[in-house]
């Protein structure tokens, strides 16, 4: 008679340094990294449309030089989130919005270069540089969906210092908006700054929300898999 395999828990899976667990760090990875590019992506769309309702020519001669700068920042700012040649891009476009922030400190080309800039001195772990930029942008625009996209880089800008109290206030302050406008991604990272501050409990809670309300997102998956493995 053969001998009856024994059966493999999913709890003693999770236990283990095993496939399972690799290939959870790697979708919790994956869905960590692409959500900031898909907001760089959106927070380029959305200074663009910006740019287009906005009257073109502006009278006053440093609004003009201003809008004209950043209008060639956001042209090597797009192209590198196309995935153009990144590095002359971003160098490129931090030079320009650097410029116009530098000698046109009060104009509209002004403020819609401290959003874009903010991303790009993130991506170079300028965090305290990309916090002010963030914190100037939110003041610059009262728009919903445009203030959600600066607390959620205001939020990775502060998790990047290793501020991990002030991340979690960030993201908290998305989940509380009305629209549901990256919620999902708000209460899963809010679960990973849990996790980076000890706090099981807290952790467990935000990740079973994203399970329970909103099982079809891209996190939905992995904080399932995140509870189970706290459970354990």
């Amino acid at each position: 008679m053969a001998k009856k395999k024994k059966r493999v828990t999913r709890k003693q899976l999770l236990k283990e340094p095993d496939e399972f667990l690799t290939f959870s760090a790697k979708m919790i990875q994956f869905a960590t990294e692409n959500q900031r590019r898909i907001c760089y992506a959106l927070i380029g769309l959305v200074v663009v449309m910006l740019v287009l309702g906005a009257f073109r020519y502006f009278s006053n001669l440093s609004e003009r030089k201003a809008y004209a700068l950043f209008e060639e920042g956001l042209v090597h700012y797009l192209g590198q989130v196309s995935g153009g040649k990144s590095a002359h891009f971003e160098e490129a476009a931090k030079a320009k919005f650097a410029e116009v922030l530098r000698n046109y400190p009060s104009t509209k080309g002004a403020q819609l270069s401290l959003p874009l800039y903010a991303d790009i001195n993130y991506k170079e772990g300028l965090y305290d540089e990309a916090i002010e930029l963030y914190k100037g942008a939110l003041e610059a625009f009262s728009e919903e969906g445009f203030q959600q996209l600066m607390w959620n880089g205001l939020a990775y800008a502060y998790e990047g210092k290793g501020d991990y109290r002030s991340a979690a206030q960030c993201f908290q302050k998305l989940t509380h908006s009305e629209s549901g406008f990256m919620k999902a991604g708000a209460y899963f990272n809010l679960g990973r700054i849990y996790e980076a501050l000890n706090n099981r409990e807290k952790a467990m809670e935000a990740y079973n929300t994203v399970v329970t309300e909103f099982p079809g997102s891209v996190h939905g998956k992995i904080a399932e898999e995140k509870v189970l493995g706290l459970k354990g």
